[in-house]
């Protein structure tokens, strides 16, 4: 019995012209990562890996399935990356442990206080110090996008981002969505002004962390710890929010 090859989705000059073309966006995804990387590990490395998955999406977009090919490209570029750095650092059992009982401590500060408790009060019922705490809040942010047993953690990159649109949501599910938003906006207005110029410039510009670092005059590194700590509180306010509904 004679067995057909799969015929290919399109021809080899197509293919390598949709590599071409969205090349920027592998670098586009790499330069907007906002969590710290691996020891002995930077952006550049990555930028293999996501050429790697912008190739197996250009081999396999079909494009009579509704999605557009930079949609499509896009979650196949971040897919591979997010799955080489789970490779490369998955988050010990014993840090998550940790970081589960950091986001409970601030989960009950925020019943008893406000939106966003002081880090020193948090601090003190976890009895860390504020580097401790500091890392601890990276760390948190930081084990949501790569944990392994994170089955979500691919979806958007931004915590605004999944406020999404609520125009084809109910009357019920807008209300809520307000609410969220508004939950978001105070806790960024309760961000010391660094870190809402990081927000504003990441979110709303769009700019990779390199151009943010040098609006700021600081390291890429740290503007990336800069937002990994911002997103972080913004993430722990929505759950509170969450939890209270």
């Amino acid at each position: 019995m004679t067995v057909l090859a799969k015929p290919e989705v399109r021809s080899r000059a197509d293919r390598d012209a949709l590599i071409e073309r969205y090349l920027p966006l592998v670098r586009h995804i790499v330069g907007r990562l906002t969590y710290g990387l691996p020891r002995g590990i930077d952006r550049d490395d990555l930028q293999a890996t996501g050429a790697m998955g912008l190739i197996r999406a250009a081999e396999t977009w079909e494009e009579d399935k509704g999605a557009s090919f930079k949609t499509f490209a896009y979650t196949a570029i971040r897919g591979a990356i997010l799955d080489e750095l789970r490779r490369l650092d998955p988050v010990p059992r014993a840090t998550r442990e940790r970081l589960r009982r950091l986001e409970k401590q601030w989960q009950g500060l925020a019943r008893e206080r406000a939106p966003t408790p002081p880090r020193g009060e948090v601090g003190a019922r976890l009895s860390c110090s504020p580097e401790e705490l500091e890392a601890d809040l990276v760390a948190l942010h930081s084990s949501s996008l790569v944990s392994i047993d994170d089955d979500g953690a691919d979806s958007d990159d931004s915590v605004l981002g999944q406020l999404g649109d609520d125009d084809d949501q109910d009357p019920s599910a807008r209300a809520e969505h307000r609410e969220s938003i508004e939950v978001v906006y105070r806790a960024i207005s309760n961000l010391n002004e660094q870190a809402r110029r990081a927000v504003v410039l990441y979110y709303d510009e769009g700019l990779l962390l390199k151009d943010i670092g040098a609006l700021l005059g600081v390291s890429e590194s740290r503007v990336c710890q800069i937002l990994a700590r911002a997103i972080a509180t913004l993430r722990l306010a929505l759950n509170e929010q969450e939890a209270c509904c």
